[in-house]
């Protein structure tokens, strides 16, 4: 929210005892009274409360009274009256404004002006809590309304001397969220109210946030918990309670406290306690309100605890009967029992196994007896604290799975892409004859999928190699590999049934193969009675419906397909085919 231009001129905001400076030389005002600018008829006109103004005028008879507020265009009549006297309520707030007044009796007439202004202070309001939102995260503050009908908001004030932070207009709204980050930190608020005539009320008292700190030793189970006095609760602070978390645990309160000078404890956890939370509420005297911190962690043993654990690659064997697990960790540390963590089958992370950082803090262990071919593994490492208590993981990385797809002529290749590295990660497409080990380099790409259109040559074998970008933030430069995956294409046959000889299309019988070994293939045509009419072993030559040059007879024609498939099966296709004129 933004405060308005006259709510700025009226509030830096000043202390309570500069305000009360303040409203004495000028934001209140004496009883106002107003020369009486009349012409046949002497009218006065005298403000004795907000909102009251008592006209007089000099005259017998019965008079008609008038009144004219700035924003109108014309008078209004607000009495008939023969006493001579009028006290006009005004049921709206004039704040420093002209009031005009007219007074008519027959022929005669009266004027007076006066100025009218809101003699009343302003009613401050009354302190809630300042009290942590644990929905929101967020330092709420709660306040009781002024006890003005006419307020029309309040200053939201932070700090020693109190700066204005915002508005919150309304009467009736009565509490603000801070937005501010820095939740951690004590912050002392004040209220200021502020009525229609933009007239401020005096600031309450600071009210301030809680802030929790915990401290330990290394390997201890005691925790020294520290939090700063809770100022100005109404009707007192009656006591502290302080709640604590061990390992995610749900809260409960460890300690109430009734001494209220008492701003600290120390708490004692469990021997296998790895981290602890706490928080501290400050409950009021009558038990009516309570005022809640922010939470603070704490975790047992960080002084005992390698400087960094990473994982480097997770590379698998050309069968996908292995994957082995590369680590780095900073060998100053002085454990020697780190953790393999795997996931598969979709189940949970279990320990499959253990290894021993080299001298220079390389960590290296296989996993024999997968099926990577089959199913993604991932893989992180883990080692407990100097204490004992504490777990630190390593990032995780999963096994490359490619995958294949024949479209047509074409393979399709995808894979996952590698989730242990930072940077952009690169890949390159490796492929070789079936029964051959002589690798060559067929794509370098940043994506995770490659289309080889050469793949029509028949058999053949793949693997992804991905490599570490020189970006990555620990510039080790590794490489890993997946598994082999096989291209055995299915040699598909495609057969007409009938054709047409004597037409501009369809007019040959010709076999369509894909992957089809040249070598072992045969066309042999014949009619009903056995006799051969047509033989060809290349199989780009088709039957034209004749024989040593003569069309055939339309009818039904027998013929017989030899062909040998890309894994070295001999197949034979028996059928007949129309002859159609």
């Amino acid at each position: 929210m933004v405060m308005s231009r006259e709510i700025r001129g009226f509030v830096r905001v000043l202390p309570k005892s500069m305000l009360t400076l303040a409203l004495m030389l000028g934001l209140c005002f004496p009883i106002s009274q107003a020369m009486t600018v009349s012409d046949t008829i002497p009218m006065q006109a005298q403000q004795t409360a907000t909102r009251i103004v008592e006209v007089s005028w000099t005259c017998e008879g019965e008079a008609t009274l008038f009144r004219q507020y700035p924003d109108q265009e014309n008078e209004v009549a607000i009495a008939t009256t023969t006493s001579g006297h009028w006290t006009d309520h005004q049921s709206r707030a004039v704040c420093g404004d002209t009031v005009r007044y007219t007074v008519s009796v027959g022929n005669d007439f009266g004027h007076v002006a006066i100025s009218v202004r809101d003699m009343d202070p302003t009613a401050m309001a009354e302190w809630g809590v300042v009290t942590m939102d644990p929905e929101i995260g967020k330092v709420a503050l709660e306040w009781v309304a002024s006890p003005d009908t006419d307020i029309m908001g309040y200053l939201v004030c932070e700090g020693t001397p109190s700066i204005a932070i915002d508005t919150v207009y309304g009467r009736n709204n009565t509490r603000y969220v801070y937005n501010g980050d820095d939740i951690d930190v004590v912050h002392h608020f004040r209220i200021c109210a502020f009525d229609s005539c933009r007239q401020a009320s005096p600031l309450t008292d600071a009210c301030n946030n809680m802030v929790i700190t915990l401290h330990g030793e290394p390997c201890s189970q005691d925790v020294q918990i520290e939090w700063n006095a809770y100022m100005n609760m109404p009707s007192g602070i009656g006591s502290y309670e302080l709640w604590c978390s061990e390992d995610d645990a749900p809260f409960v309160m460890r300690r109430r406290i009734t001494d209220i000078t008492q701003t600290s404890a120390t708490v004692t956890v469990s021997e296998d306690c790895i981290k602890i939370r706490a928080y501290i509420v400050a409950v009021s005297a009558d038990g009516a309100l309570q005022a809640r911190s922010s939470s603070t962690e704490y975790l047992f043993g960080t002084d005992a605890r390698p400087a960094y654990l990473y994982l480097r690659k997770i590379s698998t064997s050309d069968d996908g009967r292995s994957v082995t697990v590369v680590g780095q960790t900073d060998p100053a540390f002085g454990g020697t029992d780190y953790k393999v963590y795997r996931i598969a089958h979709g189940a949970n992370a279990a320990v499959v196994g253990h290894c021993s950082p080299s001298t220079d803090g390389t960590l290296r262990w296989i996993d024999n007896g997968v099926d990577a071919a089959k199913e993604r593994y991932v893989y992180y490492f883990g080692v407990t604290d100097g204490c004992g208590r504490n777990e630190i993981y390593s990032g995780r990385g999963g096994t490359l799975t490619p995958k294949l797809d024949t479209r047509g002529v074409s393979v399709e290749l995808e894979w996952t892409a590698y989730e242990g590295w930072d940077g952009t990660t690169s890949y390159q497409v490796l492929a070789s004859a079936l029964n051959e080990d002589n690798w060559r380099q067929i794509a370098t790409t940043s994506a995770t999928s490659f289309t080889d259109n050469e793949a029509n040559e028949g058999s053949r074998k793949y693997k992804i190699v991905a490599y570490e970008a020189l970006n990555s933030t620990y510039h080790c430069g590794d490489s890993l590999q997946s598994h082999v995956i096989f291209h055995r294409p299915h040699t598909d046959v495609w057969i007409p049934n009938a054709i047409t000889p004597l037409e501009n299309s369809n007019n040959y019988f010709l076999p369509l193969f894909s992957y089809v070994d040249a070598e072992g293939y045969s066309l042999y045509i014949c009619n009903r009675k056995g006799q051969r009419l047509f033989y060809s072993t290349d199989p780009s030559k088709g039957w034209d419906g004749r024989c040593n040059g003569k069309l055939q007879p339309s009818g039904a024609y027998v013929y017989k397909i030899t062909y040998r498939q890309n894994d070295g099966s001999e197949q034979h296709i028996v059928g007949t085919v129309l002859l159609i004129y």
